[in-house]
């Protein structure tokens, strides 16, 4: 996936630990108030603020036990919008949508088989690399 798009933007990794971001290599410690090195290897990270935890899953019968979560560098409008243009291109039946300035929902009540689910739910999180528009 290439970090060219250009309503990508650069979000810190989180230090799995300390639950808090991770800047020229070096974390806070909130339990002893220090700053720490994040040393390769000894810590993993995620992507938390200020990137979007989008989250889909399925109540569907067939599906109700998949989920597919990610997080992406990008504005929540810009990711939403893209999701509910795969939801109208597909003519996806939806149960709920939440949407907060980091955090995408989408439940979906559709038929789906578990892969076709999988592809859907990829093109909705990762799809948006594809559209420069």
């Amino acid at each position: 996936m290439s970090s060219l798009h250009p309503l990508e933007f650069h979000a810190p990794g989180w230090h799995d630990e300390g639950r808090t971001p991770v800047v020229d290599g070096k974390y806070y410690d909130r339990a002893t108030g220090k700053v720490h090195l994040a040393s390769d290897g000894d810590h993993q990270e995620y992507m938390g603020p200020p990137s979007v935890d989008i989250i889909v899953k399925s109540q569907h019968v067939d599906t109700v036990h998949c989920t597919y979560r990610a997080a992406r560098a990008f504005p929540m409008e810009a990711l939403l919008c893209h999701i509910m243009k795969v939801v109208g291109e597909r003519k996806l039946e939806v149960d709920s949508v939440i949407a907060t300035p980091y955090a995408i929902r989408i439940i979906l009540s559709h038929e789906l088989t578990p892969d076709k689910f999988t592809e859907i739910a990829s093109e909705m999180v990762n799809g948006i690399w594809n559209k420069t528009e």
